[in-house]
């Protein structure tokens, strides 16, 4: 994660603070999000260090946002997910105001592969674009079963993300996220066919575009998702 002292840290699941430690040991000030009321009973009974403040919290509901801003810049985020959250949390990270330097998180390898997966991929989907427009996004390792305590069933990858401005251009984020997820939500169907019900002027949006109709969803780029949902925004502008 390149933690400097320079850096606060936001740690999402500390269990039983294997992790926090060393963290505070490199970062000014630690914040550690635990949702486990036995496991916060444990860690605020084992003398963590005066940088580290812990709280009782879920992470999907907690202000990440507010306390990235009340710790100042630079503030790094990671964690060791529980994986049944991890789509949601990412979902909510991977936006144009991520106020986080960097943030990386131990990952399902399938959702590792979904976060890194290029056009035309079976794994692309919603979370890839995502990914590739908000964030330069890096698989720094891989680990088996065996390297867990207790084993899970799945095999897991530590993927790290730095922010990228790929909200530059876009004209509507909440009209980009309906038109990506119309497109994936009937992914073996033709643009001209996945489209058709969610917005109005779909053929000529997709001439605006440069987009040939008869392509699938899975075959378009970030970039190009972007143009679409531009032109799609022009067109309901100009109506």
């Amino acid at each position: 994660m390149g933690v400097t002292p320079e850096d606060a840290a936001v740690e999402i699941g500390p269990g039983t603070g294997r992790l926090t430690r060393p963290l505070a040991e490199r970062a000014r000030r630690t914040v550690a999000i635990e949702v486990d009321r036995g496991l916060v009973r444990l860690l605020r009974e084992s003398s963590l260090p005066e940088s580290v403040e812990l709280l009782h919290a879920d992470a999907l509901k907690a202000d990440l946002g507010g306390i990235a801003r009340r710790l100042g810049p630079p503030v790094v985020l990671l964690g060791n997910l529980p994986y049944q959250i991890s789509g949601r949390l990412l979902a909510a990270l991977l936006s144009p105001n991520n106020p986080f330097r960097r943030w990386g998180f131990m990952l399902q390898r399938e959702v590792a592969d979904r976060l890194l997966a290029e056009p035309g991929c079976p794994e692309y989907g919603t979370l890839s674009v995502w990914a590739r427009l908000f964030s330069h996004a890096q698989r720094v390792l891989d680990l088996g079963a065996a390297e867990f305590e207790p084993r899970p069933r799945v095999r897991s990858s530590f993927v790290v993300f730095e922010p990228r401005s790929g909200a530059d251009g876009i004209e509507s984020i909440p009209l980009l996220r309906r038109t990506v997820r119309a497109a994936f939500q009937q992914r073996r169907k033709t643009l001209r066919r996945a489209l058709r019900g969610t917005t109005s002027g779909v053929e000529s949006a997709l001439d605006r575009a440069g987009i040939d109709p008869l392509r699938r969803g899975e075959t378009l780029s970030e970039l190009e998702f972007v143009a679409l949902a531009n032109a799609l925004h022009a067109q309901a502008d100009s109506a």
